[in-house]
């Protein structure tokens, strides 16, 4: 597998797919996902990380801010990854050795495409991969949540400077 995407045919629903499907690795549904049979339960505070918990064991832990920071400290099962930000819509992967295995954007579509390419035929576990191909997905959906209630304050702004100019 060279890379996972997101089906958003059902919005309450995404699924992961691998590459562009049909095979799927796990279905979403807000705060709990089905990944191989599995149940995860899942947890997001943009503010202050994720994690996910299978049968009471926490399985993925992001343990910084998704909305802020230049690096999110991962945890998979026990296995360490770095998400770090090269610019303001493209991400890397490293793992616990600093060898970069996957990459994400923001940009073109980035948070509805939501795709996590790998360094080549990945050899991470299944668990890793939906684990971060999770974590992506987030991270994408809390910047962007940070850059539209910036622009919408911007317009605000904009309007009311409008306005004033326009009554004096």
């Amino acid at each position: 597998m060279h890379y996972v995407s997101w089906d958003r045919t059902d919005r309450d629903a995404p699924k992961l797919l691998v590459e562009d499907g049909p095979e799927v690795l796990g279905v979403f549904r807000g705060t709990h996902a089905d990944v191989g049979g599995e149940v995860w339960e899942l947890t997001v505070a943009p503010e202050a990380g994720a994690s996910a918990v299978r049968d009471g064991v926490e399985i993925v832990r992001a343990a910084d801010p998704l909305k802020r920071g230049e690096t999110i400290r991962a945890e998979v099962e026990g296995r360490g990854y770095t998400l770090v930000s090269e610019t303001s819509s493209n991400w890397i992967i490293d793992n616990a050795a600093g060898e970069k295995v996957a990459q994400f954007t923001r940009a073109n579509s980035g948070v509805r495409k939501a795709i996590l390419e790998f360094e080549g035929e990945t050899d991470l576990p299944a668990t890793d991969v939906v684990a971060l191909a999770w974590l992506s997905r987030e991270v994408m959906e809390s910047r962007q949540n940070v850059s539209a209630n910036a622009l919408i304050a911007t317009l605000v702004l904009l309007s009311v400077v409008a306005v004033l100019v326009y009554v004096l």
